[in-house]
């Protein structure tokens, strides 16, 4: 089968090998479709700490290829979708309810989609590997993973307040595909939002995607008769200046969901006086659990993710360093990578 390995940042390798077979408890996959990813793109610049370099990509659908020995429920011909990591079961903090922390949680990922094949964990085909119906094409069932953790995030965002565990409203910083993820879920639960971003093309899709209210405007310049106004606000710009501008936004009582990761180190000096006299939660949020992708899966399946608008182009998997290339620039949400013979078209 073709690969794409990725050996040094920003170089692409493509190695042809044999088809994986599977071990017990395994299952080999025909890719139909690999999505691109924030972090995949972050790999591609700079290399990953916990995935290193070579075989990447983690979000995709496709074909039972083969099943190992003991696999149940799953035979050669099903189309399925999935995620790539999941929790031991075991440790400390499965064992409190916090899959998401599991201690062992990529010690064995899925990783490798941007190839024609993949081989998934035993571990991972036991919990979540599931079937794709037919009515979702291979490019929306591959929206499972990023989908599972805004369902996550929000699962987060409503535990903090047990007495409305659902806000009036919210405002959701950033514009990428995680931001436009957070407002078709917001959209979904009927929770006016308002999208804070830079970029007028994407506040326009914004507010055809749901956004009852948009703001342009760059972080240090926001307008001010937005400050303490959301009783939630979601964080997804990635950066130092979003995480200041969403604690400004919350209003007095309300939560602060910091979604996106920084690097690692990094600092952000937060309006102390505001947390602790308004008392306003802030909350981080990493990955998902189990329970997480059983609903992200309900979700799409009821068409809450607006697919379509968020894949920028649909292109054969031998274009992945284009694809890159074009977000590297800003050009794009997301793009849909189709292995096989024939031009790319979505599936």
């Amino acid at each position: 089968m073709r690969q794409a390995i990725l050996s040094a940042p920003k170089t692409l390798e493509w190695r042809d090998g044999p088809m994986p077979r599977p071990e017990a408890g395994e299952v080999v996959v025909q890719v139909r479709a690999a999505l691109t990813c924030g972090t995949d793109l972050k790999t591609y610049r700079r290399g990953h700490p916990k995935l290193g370099f070579g075989p990447f990509g983690h979000e995709a659908s496709g074909d039972v290829l083969e099943a190992g020995e003991g696999v149940a429920g799953f035979s050669a011909g099903d189309p399925v979708m999935w995620v790539q990591t999941a929790p031991c079961g075991e440790c400390h903090e499965c064992r409190a309810g916090r899959e998401n922390l599991c201690w062992r949680l990529t010690d064995q990922m899925a990783i490798g989609t941007y190839a024609e094949a993949i081989r998934l964990p035993a571990h991972v085909v036991a919990r979540n590997l599931f079937p794709k119906p037919a009515q979702l094409s291979y490019i929306e069932a591959a929206f499972l993973e990023p989908f599972a953790c805004i369902v996550h995030g929000w699962r987060v965002l409503e535990q903090a307040d047990a007495m409305k565990p659902v806000p009036e409203n919210v405002a959701i910083v950033g514009a990428g595909t995680i931001g436009m993820l957070h407002l078709a879920y917001a959209t979904h639960a009927q929770i006016p939002a308002t999208v804070v971003a830079r970029h007028p093309e994407r506040l326009a899709l914004a507010r055809r995607l749901g956004a009852i209210e948009t703001a342009a405007a760059d972080f240090d310049s926001l307008p001010e008769v937005l400050a303490a106004s959301f009783a939630a606000v979601i964080e997804c710009g990635g950066t130092p200046e979003s995480w200041q501008e969403a604690v400004r936004l919350c209003a007095p009582g309300g939560r602060v969901l910091f979604f996106s990761g920084l690097p690692k180190g990094a600092h952000v000096p937060l309006d102390a006086t505001r947390v602790h006299y308004e008392e306003l939660v802030c909350l981080g949020s990493f990955h998902f659990t189990p329970d997480d992708v059983r609903r992200a899966r309900e979700l799409l399946i009821g068409e809450v993710v607006p697919a379509r608008e968020l894949i920028s182009d649909v292109l054969p998997l031998g274009s992945l360093e284009d694809a890159f290339g074009r977000l590297d620039s800003r050009d794009g949400f997301k793009y849909a990578l189709i292995p096989g013979p024939g031009a790319a078209a979505w599936v």
